[in-house]
This record gives C-alpha cells, structure tokens and sequence, in this order.
C-alpha cells in the first residue's frame, strides 16, 4: 500500500486595517456677489457719467491659501455692451478698486498688467473687493438696455480658473426727451417772448426753432393759453392764428400733438411760423398770447 500526501486546504483570512491616508490639501475658492446684474441706469439728459460699485466676497473654504490674480473674460463674446438682438455696441470698463487696477476685457479676456494686484486669500477668509463698472457715455445714445454677460474669476499663474462667477453687465440707457428754443427770441420772466412786428394777415415766419433731443421716439404736445387767438391784454379783443413747424400748421383751439415714432436717438429742428388771421376792425395794441410746449418720450 501506498500512502499519497494529503493537504488540508485551509482559508486564509486578510484582513485590511483602515489606515489613515493624509486627504489631498488644495484651495477651494468661491466667489459670491451681492448681486449677480450689475445695473447701471442713466438718462442723458440729467447725468454726466454712467458709473456704478459692487462688492464681492472672495471666500476661501480650502486648506490651503488660494492665489491668483482677478479677472473678467468673455467666453468668446465680442466686447461691448449690446442690446438683444444685437446692434451698436457701448464699451465700458471694469476697475478693481484696491489699487484702480483695470481688469475690462477688451481682448476677450483680462490682460495682465504690470499693476495687478494678486489676491492671496487664507483657509477660512473671506476677501471683500469692490469693482466699478463705467459704460461709455455720448450724445444722441438710443434708449434701451444694453448687456454683455461675463465670467469673473481668480486666475493661477498659468492662467487656469481656480474659481469664477458669471456676472450680467447690464446698462439701461432711459427714454427721455429734452425740448428747447434757439434763433431770435427774449428771455422775460423765465419764459421765451417772440415779437411779431406789425400784425397783417398771412404767414409770418418767427425766425425761430423748436428743437427735441431724445433717446426714442417722442411726443411734443402745444396747449395755447387763449385757444389759439392773440389776445388784447385781459380784454375781449382777439386775433385768431395759427402755429407752423416745418410749414406744418397745427390749429390751437384745443391742445394739439406732433408724434416722431422712432427706435433710435433723434435730434430734430423745426422751424416756426404763424399763420394770423383777419386784423380788420380790431382796436389798436398789444396782442399776446403763450404756448406751452410739453415733450415726452415714447
């Protein structure tokens, strides 16, 4: 008989001990602002500039600090505020204001500058920095809102991201309307007087314009004070007339519009002129009458 070796298979258990692995440090910024729409309203006709502040928090919820320099890119996006649709473009820039440093991103990105001042933000701080946004402002601007969306971030030294918010530029240009005299007239108590000469039958022309400057499209309403008649002092003596622009008669009896529907800036002259009625058989005297001019924008 022969005797063969016999095995005894045995089970081996490994067992694996958790050993405590040291977790990957790194820098987790985020950036929070007060408001996502920075809005910057402005009417023309009442403001010199078109600026605005707004704070953003720069927090960093890492381990270690985070470092890097702020800027503002476009994700491909022309430059220049614009309106949906598209259109002119407004430009505009954006100031870091610690040190007046200007990130605007007229290539696209923001351009490093010899001026740039790095952020080095700690585990656990929160870094306030306050940005100007300043669109360009210029005479016959089209009312409208004009945007231009942006990704504000905090660069490495190789340029990547290590955090970033999308931020809406928005300018919202007013519709308004501004009206005034220019040529030959008198300042008297706050108002314009026109003399009329010698008043005779027919057309006269006042030598005299009516001028609106507006951002859109607009309204001019003329109200008479005598409904459209020259009155002789507080008596019952009148001249009936009427009033032109640009050889367009408009009857005073009642309160009359001119309306220049329009999507765009405008800057309009219209000549005056009256047209007088019958004088026969009126006692002699000074004949007067006022006109109030009231513009508005559509």
């Amino acid at each position: 008989m022969s005797l063969r070796p016999s095995f005894l298979p045995l089970a081996v258990a490994i067992a694996s001990f958790g050993v405590p692995t040291p977790a990957f440090a790194e820098c987790r910024l985020t950036i929070e602002p007060a408001q996502d729409d920075w809005a910057v309203r402005y009417d023309p006709y009442a403001q010199d500039v078109a600026i605005r502040q707004f704070d953003v928090a720069f927090y960093n919820g890492g381990d270690t600090p985070c470092e890097g320099t702020v800027s503002a890119d476009l994700q491909g996006e022309q430059y220049g505020l614009s309106k949906i649709g598209g259109g002119e473009r407004i430009a505009y820039a954006l100031t870091d204001e610690r040190n007046g440093t200007d990130i605007t991103p007229l290539a696209g990105s923001g351009m490093r500058r010899p001026q740039d001042r790095p952020v080095s933000i700690a585990p656990g701080e929160r870094l306030l920095i306050r940005f100007s946004f300043m669109p360009d402002t210029f005479s016959n601007m089209s009312a409208g809102n004009y945007v231009q969306n942006i990704l504000l971030a905090v660069e490495d030294a190789f340029g990547a991201a290590i955090g970033q918010r999308p931020i809406v530029l928005s300018f919202d240009v007013v519709p308004t309307a501004l009206i005034g005299l220019k040529g030959r007239f008198q300042r008297s108590g706050g108002a314009a007087s026109i003399d009329l000469g010698e008043l005779t039958p027919g057309q006269k022309s006042l030598g005299t314009s009516l001028y609106v400057l507006s951002t859109s499209g607009y309204r001019v309403t003329m109200s008479s004070q005598n409904a459209g008649r020259l009155r002789l002092g507080q008596s019952d003596w009148y001249v009936d007339y009427s009033l032109g622009l640009d050889n367009e008669q408009y009857d005073l009896s009642a309160a009359s519009v001119l309306a220049q529907p329009s999507q765009s800036a405008r800057a309009d002259d219209y000549d005056l002129d009256v047209v007088i009625g019958d004088v026969a058989g009126r006692r002699a005297g000074a004949y007067s009458d006022t006109i109030v001019f009231t513009v508005a924008a559509m």
